[in-house]
């Protein structure tokens, strides 16, 4: 009868070549959390953004004034130059509607909407397409905003993602 059991040569190799399979699964595990934490990131902050526009543009399409124009108009093309950080306006039905921007919230009324967001510039147009500082002469707004993600995370975490996003809509019912 033999009974022949494992030499240690065959047993270090053994423990080699399955030390080198779990450090493969592992690197592959840490690659797809990774790759997920940036994904997670990334949609938060474009979600955000889309968010807070559709919303402001939304109410901004359908006002029937503007109250009050943003704090700088700006003097150059967009998004170069000044541009404001808030704009008031009377929706349909006859309410008061402020979009502000307060630390990293933009606020609705003073209810915030959407947080994270990192600048936020406000241009008003007149008919002719000039930078107008004039409430009666607001023909169209545009909108440039930079979201971060809304959570604490460090500058080089794969979670910290930036989202730009701009847009442009013309006033309907004025």
């Amino acid at each position: 009868m033999n009974e022949r059991g494992f030499s240690l040569a065959e047993l270090l190799v053994a423990s080699a070549v399955l030390g080198m399979i779990m450090l493969g699964v592992l690197t592959v595990q840490r690659q797809g959390l990774t790759a997920y934490l940036v994904g997670a990131g990334r949609v938060e902050v474009q979600q955000n953004a889309r968010a807070m526009l559709e919303t402001m543009f939304n109410e901004l399409r359908s006002a029937l004034e503007i109250t009050a124009v943003p704090d700088e108009c700006g003097t150059g093309p967009v998004p170069a130059g000044g541009g404001g950080t808030s704009i008031s306006i009377t929706e349909q039905n006859g309410a008061a509607i402020q979009y502000q921007l307060v630390g990293a919230d933009l606020q609705r009324n003073g209810v915030v909407l959407v947080g994270g967001v990192q600048s936020l510039r406000i241009w008003c147009y007149d008919a002719a397409g000039a930078l107008t500082a004039t409430e009666a002469n607001v023909r169209s707004v545009h909108v440039h905003v930079i979201t971060q993600t809304e959570s604490a995370v460090t500058a080089y975490a794969e979670r910290n993602q930036h989202a730009v996003m701009e847009t442009r809509v013309r006033l309907r019912n004025l």
